[in-house]
């Protein structure tokens, strides 16, 4: 038997196989996530996130070549799906190499029947990798994960070649001619192109490092651990010395060169090149010449690595290209260091570093940031040796310099272009650094939620007199073993075991879950093992009984796994030991580094892919492991029936992985992205600006438009990004169709750190008069641009005498503070009487500049009495009428506040144009008395004029539409906004109406909410358009009316739309894709519900039933995810009556059924709702039959019992529509509702009690216990129900 080409062509076999399957389910077009940015990148060769994944784009690209735009997506997804196929291949020729090694352990060479062991036993490991959950996710879509296994394994395969040719080379049965070092090199190659797809590839070193070290060394206990600790410096060498650190080294250079030396751009990049270039061809030549072949290899990697790593010039020569998505513009070396760090994500501790509530050193022992630089041209003060603003265009440099030295720019002032440090305004002590840290810190983030999320995980209770530090909340510091804790139950168990048994046991549901038992837990398929977990799953809830990916392997492939893990240790415990090593370096060791804070966007399995690869190898160590078996225990003497008996057994990994896996990795027909994108670009009239908030309602646009070319008329703004310099100014320029942003900030402005425009301030101006040192002028600038409106002025004359009154009642109470203060006051008094004049008279401004400049000289009086006082407080003098006089002060301070603050809010409107003129002009600049600068809008209430003849023209409004003259923007109560919203109100102040504005959200910004607030915020489909029409109705049951464009929204969702073949059986709607299709059900019923208050009964039944013809219940689930109580995506008549309810829901089709009831289809809601009545009774039954502890386990999100509180609200929800006579005179369904209840209360709560009454629960349990009964108590009375005895 020929091995060598039969292990060729058995493997060749295996990848025909997987690239059949990955082809036939296949998605057709984009994904969500990072699908449709990573195609449109690599179609058009444009910049991606950080660190970007060049090798995969322009292998994406090769493959796109000659595809139809309409196709493109496919033949990426197709190079995923044929990476995927390789690493089998692969996969498939490592194991085959691992078994013939294992086997040659005992004898010279190979028998027919060893050969037979091998092929079948590594055909139906890479068989079973094939159909694993995390692997097959991956293998369908155009991500870089596929092509990062794809090199894990091919890295892997070649070290295994240079083991088996060193061993052959050993045993003097390889000429000595050849040279298997080329393998090292070829590693390294590989290595360096890997880190252009993705860093996991890297990951496999250490495994290298102890094949190379078991070769070629006696094993020794301590050679064990030098080989250990070398490889993972040869791992932190390359992840922090190469990858980052060569641009590093070359931007250095750079700066230095040309703002030092004053060589011209590029010049130290290229000296740096050159050096290292020179370096390493010197000490190949003297490593050759001095016979140091160690030497000489590890240089010869050196440059083979750093060719390979050469793929990420793509990215710096394509963003000089300015392509239309350029993140983070690494144009130069300079940008890209920073790019490859991916600063813009920050970053975690790992082996030492803070809790949520450590104390911060002093701010002067903070760290500083790293500079950042770009190429600007540069006022330059020489004397000073200061770099005084960076511009982008020389032109720009000069007027700036002319107009801060009146015309004439002295001799030492210079315009030069040179590498700008943007941030070293804010880089000094930028960092915190804490005075309370630890080794291993896991719980270090200090949002509420993350906080909420460690609490959940790691038990912390700051009152259970577990003795730490306290932190800077005044509470106790998270012990050592709560850290340890939170790391095992959630970084170790919840985000990478649980992830690792969906591939060897099995999966509950697709839906994501926190840490509850309903969602996302792995499952084994055995009841009296699943149950004690997780609650019965006989009786599970139809979400995961009727998902598809509730897949049950029953231990299968994790058994079989284990045999050959177990078995390969017995017999080969060095190779099994690297392939223990590379698992848990491509598993474990990413955990321990990406140290996951609680409620990650996504779940993050495909991550950990690697390591389930290398586990999955010995699945056919087990296979082979049962050949051995059956011919050392069992006896059996006939070789191939040993093979065949043991690949019988075998076979049954990857069948059930294939069987149970297939209809939740089949995506084929699915377009839900694709699709997603289309309408939210269908909502939008021509010319549009769309503004959009996270990945899935922006990644699948720049898709359709960029590669199909659908809609490109519209700008896509995501407003995530527009919070970075380098966006904003992309969005200045026209792409495509689209017209540029209507954005004025000029580029200086918009710069990051060193512009004025990050954060911006609303201060009412007696805070900005007691809190800095702004100019009088100023102040009289910013009161006389509010009295430019009219009713401001007015408003402002009439409340004037009455707050002249209150201050002159103030300003007596003052004088009897002490005789100081009376002298004070009166001498304040006389100055301010010079200004005040008649508040009639056309500079009645002045009079309001006097009455505020009051405040600056009081307050300080009053401040002072108060620090003496509490110096005689302290002292003990006269304590009672101290601290009395004392409140007395602290009282009148407010009082003195107070009628500033309600006196300023009647007159401080602005109108948004002058406001953002205001603030082109930079004169919201003031320094604060703290020493920092800060941007100050001129009010926090902004009007904006409609432009109706040019919003009908862009067909915002219609002709006949009434409209108001203005809308206003009232942002009190904020402190300040931050960039994006900063240039939403630039693009506001400038669009002049002459294109739509839209949201993807209503509620996805600050702007958002306080358009819909009034009422120019109106739902079109899945998009909101800015909308000034009045509705002539004046009918309306609620303002929730407001919120909608009735007749456009029906023509998108009934006309316009595409929904794919969500209607199929077969085509999947996965989690993610009903995060979505939620939102479409959702906009069904509100159009309906609008339908049916203008009396449309024969629309708003059309509406309902195209949302059930496009969306069964059948096929695209409508239960599972818990959510609170929202009033503005629900049925008016859904409102809470009694304050105490807060409703739990999930999903909204018993929302159709009410709709269908209350338009007279009785029978379409009977129908429905009998559907709905058993999906219900799934989550009842799951309660009923599951241990009572179940029904009082916290969750972090949502509890176990919120799905009772859910099905059991919607079924209420139903009955108070089916018992309306008005609505179902003839009851029809109404008898089951009931009964539904009744037995909810009469027989599933009762069991449920009784239960726990057995229990001696905890305190925490008979909290959430108390919450479970007064639920449940509450809707008994919000929907005034009696229940009846079953």
């Amino acid at each position: 038997m020929n091995y060598n080409f039969i292990n060729k062509i058995n493997g060749w076999i295996v990848f025909t196989i997987a690239t059949i399957v990955y082809m036939l389910t296949i998605e057709d077009t984009a994904s969500l996530w990072d699908c449709g940015e990573y195609i449109t990148a690599a179609y058009k060769l444009e910049v991606g996130h950080p660190p970007g994944a060049p090798l995969f784009m322009i292998l994406g690209r090769v493959f796109s070549f000659f595809a139809a735009p309409e196709n493109v997506a496919f033949y990426i997804n197709s190079l995923s799906a044929l990476s995927s196929s390789f690493t089998i291949l692969f996969m498939f020729w490592s194991i085959t190499m691992l078994l013939k090694k294992l086997i040659l352990q005992g004898k010279n060479e190979l028998e027919n029947h060893d050969k037979i062991g091998i092929f079948v036993a590594a055909t139906i490991g890479s068989l079973s990798y094939t159909f694993t959950d995390s692997f097959w996710f991956s293998a369908v879509e155009g991500e870089v994960y596929a092509m990062a296994s794809l090199f894990t394994a091919v890295i892997f395969w070649a070290i295994l070649k240079w083991d088996e040719e060193m061993g052959e080379l050993q045993a003097n049965r390889l000429s000595s001619d050849v040279a298997p070092n080329r393998w090292l090199l070829l590693i390294l190659f590989l290595l360096g192109l890997a880190i252009g797809v993705h860093l996991l590839g890297i990951l496999v070193i250490p495994a290298i490092g102890y094949v190379i070290y078991f070769r070629v060394k006696e094993t020794t206990t301590s050679g064990f651990f030098i080989a250990g600790i070398l490889s993972i410096v040869i791992l932190g060498f390359i992840q922090e010395g190469i990858i980052p650190g060569t641009i590093s080294m070359a931007s250095s250079f750079e700066v230095v060169f040309v703002n030092n030396l004053g060589m011209p751009f590029y010049s130290g990049s290229l000296f740096f090149f050159a050096l290292l270039i020179a370096a390493c061809i010197y000490g190949v030549y003297y490593s050759r010449k001095n016979k140091q072949t160690l030497l000489s290899n590890s240089l010869m990697g050196l440059v083979f690595l750093l060719i390979g790593y050469g793929s990420f010039a793509v990215i710096v020569i394509r963003s000089n290209a300015n392509t239309p998505l350029d993140e983070n513009d690494p144009e130069n070396l300079v940008t890209l260091h920073s790019y490859l760090k991916r600063e813009q994500y920050g970053s975690a501790p790992i082996m030492r570093g803070p809790d949520w509530n450590s104390k911060e050193n002093p701010r002067a022992e903070f760290d500083d940031l790293s500079p950042y630089y770009l190429r600007r041209w540069v006022v330059v003060d020489n004397d000073a040796n200061k770099d005084l603003k960076g511009f982008v265009n020389l032109k720009d440099a000069t007027k700036w310099a002319l107009s801060e030295y009146n015309n004439s720019i002295p001799e030492n002032i210079e315009v030069e272009e040179k590498y700008y440090e943007t941030n070293s305004s804010i880089r000094k002590n930028a960092t915190p650094t804490y005075e309370q840290s630890h080794l291993f810190p896991r719980m270090y983030a200090s949002t509420s939620r993350h906080i909420a999320g460690y609490k959940f995980w790691s038990g912390y209770d700051a009152e259970d007199g577990t003795e730490t530090e306290l932190g800077k909340d005044e509470k106790r510091l998270p012990s050592m073993s709560e850290n340890i804790r939170y790391f095992i139950d959630y970084q170790l168990n919840w985000m990478y075991f649980r992830y690792f048994m969906w591939n060897f046991a099995g999966r509950q549901n697709d839906i994501q879950g926190h840490g509850d038992n309903m969602r996302g837990n792995w499952i084994s398929g055995f009841n009296f093992i699943d149950e004690s977990r997780l609650g019965s799953q006989e009786f599970a809830p139809h979400y995961t009984s009727d998902n598809k990916s509730n897949n049950k392997f029953y231990f299968i492939p994790l058994i079989f796994a284990l045999i050959g893990l177990i078995y390969h240790y017995l017999k080969a415990p060095k190779d099994a030991f690297v392939l223990t090593l590379a698992f848990l370096f491509t598993g474990i060791a990413i955990v321990v580094y990406l140290n996951q804070k609680p409620f990650e966007p996504r779940e993050r399995d495909y991550a950990y892919a690697g390591s389930f690869y290398f586990f999955a190898m010995w699945i056919s160590f087990g296979v082979y492991a049962i050949i051995d078996f059956l011919k050392s225990m069992v006896k059996i003497q006939n070789a191939n029936l040993r093979v065949g008996l043991a690949g019988t057994l075998g076979l049954a990994v990857p069948l059930i992985l294939a069987v149970e896996g297939w209809d939740d990795h089949n995506r084929s027909g699915k377009t839900t992205a694709r699709d997603l994108a289309r309408n939210y670009l269908a909502s939008c009239e021509k010319n549009g600006i769309i503004f959009t908030n996270g990945d899935n309602d922006t990644f699948p646009l720049w898709y359709i438009q960029e590669v199909e070319g659908y809609r490109t008329d519209v700008r896509v703004c995501n407003l995530s990004l527009m919070g970075t310099d380098w966006y904003t100014n992309q969005m200045k320029m026209k792409a495509y169709e689209s017209a540029p942003l209507p954005i004025k900030f000029t580029e200086d402005q918009i710069l990051m750190y060193g512009g004025n425009t990050d954060q911006m301030y609303f201060l009412d101006l007696s805070s900005i008069i007691l809190g800095s040192v702004i100019k009088s002028e100023r102040i009289k600038e910013i009161i006389k641009l509010r009295l430019e409106n009219p009713q401001n002025l007015a408003q402002a004359q009439g409340n004037f005498t009455q707050f002249q009154q209150a201050l002159q009642s103030i300003m007596f109470q003052v004088k009897s503070v002490s005789p100081k203060a009376k002298s004070e006051v009166e001498k304040i008094n006389r100055k301010i009487n010079t200004y005040l004049i008649d508040s009639q008279n056309k500079d009645f401004s002045e009079s309001l500049f006097a009455q505020f400049m009051t405040i600056k000289y009081v307050y300080p009086l009053l401040e002072e009495e108060l620090e003496l006082l509490k110096s005689k407080i302290k002292r003990g003098e006269n304590s009672d009428l101290n601290e009395k006089k004392y409140n007395q002060i602290v009282g009148l301070i407010k009082q003195m506040t107070d009628i500033y603050d309600s006196y300023e809010k009647t007159w401080n409107t602005v109108d948004l144009k002058k406001a953002m003129q205001f603030m082109y002009d930079e004169k919201g600049l003031i320094q604060m008395k703290n020493g920092g600068e800060v941007n100050i809008f001129p009010s926090s209430v902004f009007t904006l004029d409609v432009n109706k003849e040019n919003a009908i023209k862009a067909g915002i409004i219609n002709a006949t539409d009434s409209c108001r003259s203005s809308i206003t923007l009232n942002y009190d109560g904020e402190t300040m906004i931050t960039r994006e919203e900063i240039m939403m109100l630039d693009i506001m102040s400038n669009f002049d109406w002459k294109r739509g504005i839209y949201f993807s959200s209503n509620r996805g910004s600050k702007l958002a909410t306080r358009l819909l607030s009034q009422g120019c915020l109106k739902q079109i489909g899945v998009a909101y358009e800015l909308n000034p029409s009045v509705s002539r109705n004046q009918n309306f049951r609620n303002q929730k009316q407001r919120f909608f464009n009735v007749e456009k929204m029906y023509e998108k969702l009934m006309k316009t739309y595409e929904y794919g073949q969500m209607s199929d059986a077969n085509v999947l709607t996965d989690y993610y894709a009903r995060r979505h299709t939620s939102h479409y059900r959702q906009d069904f019923v509100l159009l309906a519900e609008q339908l049916f208050y203008q009396g449309d009964t024969t629309r708003a039944l059309k509406a309902l039933d195209k949302s059930l013809a496009i969306m069964p219940p059948e096929t695209v689930l409508d239960f599972g995810e818990i959510t609170g109580f929202d009033p503005i995506t629900s049925l008016d008549i859904n409102q809470a009556q009694n304050d105490k309810y807060k409703a739990r829901t999930s999903g909204n089709l018993h929302e159709h059924v009410q709709l269908y009831y209350m338009l007279g289809a009785a029978d379409k809601a009977e129908k429905l709702g009998k559907k709905l009545l058993k999906n219900y009774e799934s989550v009842f039954k799951y309660f009923e039959n599951s241990d009572a502890i179940f029904s009082v386990i916290p969750g972090v999100i949502s509890s176990n019992y919120d799905d009772l509180f859910a099905a059991t609200d919607a079924c209420f929800k139903m009955h108070m529509i089916a018992s309306d006579p008005m609505f179902n005179p003839e009851q029809k369904n109404l008898k089951e509702i009931s009964e539904t209840l009744n037995y909810v209360y009469s027989i599933v709560l009762p069991k449920i009690y009784s239960g726990l009454d057995e229990l001696e629960l905890e305190e925490s349990y008979s909290e959430v216990r108390e919450v479970l009964e007064g639920q449940m108590n509450n809707m008994l009375l919000e929907y005034d129900y009696t229940v009846k005895p079953k």
